[in-house]
């Protein structure tokens, strides 16, 4: 087995990725008609009826009230408004992989991993406004802006790596393989956040431990500040996010059985979360409240705390009895805090999109 070049040998075992089900496929405009939204108990404003069995990412624009929520499969970016009623649906957009806005809301970014490219497009007409190639067979997964550029990780098993796109010279500049060679097992989730300039965090998404690396990306190459393996037992890594002051990182993963806080200047674990099995989600609000879920198909789904808390505010348990669960990654806020919006499914032909209302009241 490989090993990563500054750590010795990986010791867990890549993880299979695969999407089980029967998948409907929807023409445009079509997606109006095919969402249903109802309203819903406990402080929950709506469900919809979403267009498509598996989800990507989701991004929220502050500017036009607006909810991304991009499929892979499909290949489409479903518009919604915080209400959850269903906008738009962008189709032609081959692996619609992550999502990234830029810093006034305007341009949405999406990694196209079955496509080799990072498109822009118009938030305001939904029009696409540049095709940025990143290369035959790079597949760009996840996207991050950080230090002036947009960063992805590309490739597949070890020959990933993390690459940069620059667009602010006179054309764009891609750059690839800016990580030595083995260092990751498949391309890494990546985060980052104004909060903490010129700061990219990877983390090994394909791996039973789950590597973590924070990186100084203020010059234009990554350069390792901090790694560890599995900090805090984490494993089975599904997000990564960062508190709005920059100081800790929220590592979710199958394991442990609680939701982890990291010091970011160490990967030091600086708060648990109690939660229970199996984490799959995390998002904080712009004000710092936690949104912590969990797959329990017949159980509590979301714990919500204030940042440093150890008992939960809120729990949220959606659609009690049926058997929907929250999906991985399946976790947003809206900007203003009041708003949460988590993706659920039932291992059937569509997932739901919730909205829970007054989630952080403050």
């Amino acid at each position: 087995m490989k090993q990563r070049p500054d750590r010795g040998p990986r010791r867990g075992r890549l993880l299979a990725v695969t999407v089980v089900g029967a998948l409907a496929l929807f023409g445009p405009g079509s997606a109006a008609a095919s969402a249903r939204t109802a309203g819903a108990p406990d402080g929950q404003g709506s469900t919809t009826e979403l267009p498509f069995a598996y989800h990507s990412d989701l991004e929220t624009d502050a500017r036009h009230q607006r909810l991304y929520i991009s499929d892979r499969v499909t290949g489409s970016v479903l518009v919604t408004d915080f209400d959850g009623q269903v906008v738009r649906k962008l189709d032609g957009l081959p692996g619609a992989a992550d999502l990234a806005l830029s810093e006034d809301d305007r341009t949405l970014y999406v990694a196209l991993a079955d496509g080799d490219a990072v498109v822009a497009l118009d938030t305001a007409t939904y029009r696409q406004k540049a095709r940025y190639p990143t290369g035959e067979g790079t597949g760009p997964a996840q996207l991050a802006a950080a230090g002036g550029k947009l960063w992805f990780s590309h490739g597949e098993d070890w020959e990933s790596s993390i690459g940069s796109l620059d667009l602010d010279g006179p054309k764009p500049v891609v750059r690839l393989n800016l990580t030595p060679e083995g260092y990751w097992g498949g391309p890494p989730r990546l985060t980052a956040s104004p909060a903490a300039p010129g700061r990219l965090v990877a983390g090994e998404q394909y791996m039973s431990n789950a590597g973590v690396t924070v990186y100084d990306v203020s010059s234009g190459t990554p350069k390792p500040l901090v790694a560890q393996d599995n900090p805090g037992d984490l494993g089975a890594l599904t997000g990564l996010a960062l508190t709005p002051d920059g100081k800790s990182l929220l590592a979710t993963g199958g394991y442990p059985y609680h939701h982890l806080s990291l010091a970011l200047d160490s990967l030091e674990v600086d708060h648990i979360y109690p939660t229970v099995a199996y984490p799959t989600a995390s998002a904080v609000s712009a004000r710092g409240a936690v949104a912590a879920g969990v797959n329990n198909s017949w159980g509590e789904d979301v714990y919500l705390f204030r940042q440093g808390g150890s008992e939960p505010y809120r729990v949220v348990d959606f659609d009690p009895g049926t058997g929907s669960y929250l999906r991985p990654n399946g976790l947003a806020w809206s900007p203003d805090g009041t708003r949460l919006f988590a993706v659920t499914g039932t291992d059937g032909p569509r997932l739901s999109l919730r909205v829970v209302t007054a989630a952080d009241p403050r």
